[in-house]
């Protein structure tokens, strides 16, 4: 189960065969996200961990600056791990039907261009993609920069 960012990079590291991660530990330049990633496209891209409970997402004004200065290729990975001893409202998303307070871990991944709607209305922002397993989400990593079958 996830808990903790640790949790979710260790998660990450784990399931992603087809993306080499490179964890940046960088005190000195505050807001910089947590991961630069590189696909089989010869893509890389930056993703930002978080893991919640409920609905917000804490995020750090650094971190809010740097991903509006850096739109493209830039993403937010959430984990809501449950809590069975508290009592969360969680968004509903459509394509799911809807999460319930103390289930199973979901992921939600965002563009960087989605941040301050990140901010302000948490989980409750529709995702890139989202749902009870990473493996969408690596494949959609994954995909970064594949060109389109010729018809």
């Amino acid at each position: 189960m996830i808990k903790n960012e640790r949790d979710l990079w260790k998660l990450l590291k784990k399931s992603s065969a087809g993306i080499l991660f490179d964890r940046i530990e960088n005190w000195a330049v505050p807001g910089v996200p947590d991961l630069l990633g590189y696909n089989k496209n010869k893509i890389f891209f930056t993703l930002e961990l978080k893991a919640t409970i409920g609905n917000k997402v804490r995020l750090s004004p650094h971190q809010v600056s740097w991903h509006l200065r850096h739109d493209q290729r830039a993403f937010i990975l959430v984990a809501r791990f449950s809590d069975r001893g508290k009592k969360t409202t969680v968004a509903k998303i459509q394509h799911r039907g809807g999460l319930s307070a103390g289930g199973p871990t979901h992921f939600f991944l965002y563009k960087s261009c989605q941040i301050m709607d990140l901010v302000a209305r948490g989980l409750k922002t529709e995702p890139i993609v989202g749902g009870l397993s990473i493996d969408e989400i690596i494949k959609f990593l994954s995909g970064l920069g594949a060109k389109a079958p010729s018809p």
